[in-house]
């Protein structure tokens, strides 16, 4: 995928489904999805991307938000030792450091994309306004699906690591 593409849009939002960040980035957008149960419509950002790698939000030498923050409680004095991570909206008090924290960074936004670029391991930098960065950094030797970039305008898919059909291992679209 094209990286230029995304320079000077916007991070617009963040969520979670499980364990998996998923960045919304550029303007909104309603787009129709074919199912067996017929078409339905959905509310998506112009583009997106889902990262099941380790990742953080940076600010000077400040974390303000990283992967695993999702199985960490915001406060452990006050859940119970069966806490799961992965039940949202609850109280402050019983969430997880991500849910609380998310918030925040959301505060923050729009962040403009200053920079965006993969390195030669294929962990990806963006640099956003606000002296805020984000990087991921892919923890695994062996090749799986680490992330994706979806562009809801062409509706073009591209994943990071994946087999191509030529048993290529890398960027496949």
């Amino acid at each position: 995928m094209n990286l230029k593409k995304f320079t000077d849009t916007s991070l617009t939002n963040l969520s979670r489904a499980a364990d998996m960040l998923c960045l919304c980035i550029g303007d909104p957008r309603t787009i129709e999805i074919k199912s067996p149960k017929g078409t339905i419509t959905k509310k998506v950002s112009d583009y997106a991307i889902h990262f099941q790698c380790q990742w953080r939000f940076v600010k000077g030498s400040q974390i303000l938000l990283a992967s695993h923050d999702i199985y960490n409680p915001y406060d452990e004095s006050l859940v119970h030792e069966n806490w799961d991570w992965d039940i949202c909206g609850r109280e402050k008090e019983q969430s997880s450091v991500f849910d609380v924290r998310s918030k925040e960074l959301i505060n923050e936004f729009p962040l403009k994309i200053r920079n965006i670029y993969y390195a030669d391991t294929c962990d990806l930098h963006i640099d956003f306004d606000k002296a805020i960065y984000f990087e991921t950094f892919i923890s695994d030797s062996t090749k799986r699906e680490f992330y994706r970039a979806i562009d809801n305008i062409t509706r073009e898919h591209t994943v990071v690591f994946d087999v191509d059909y030529s048993g290529e291992v890398g960027f496949y679209e």
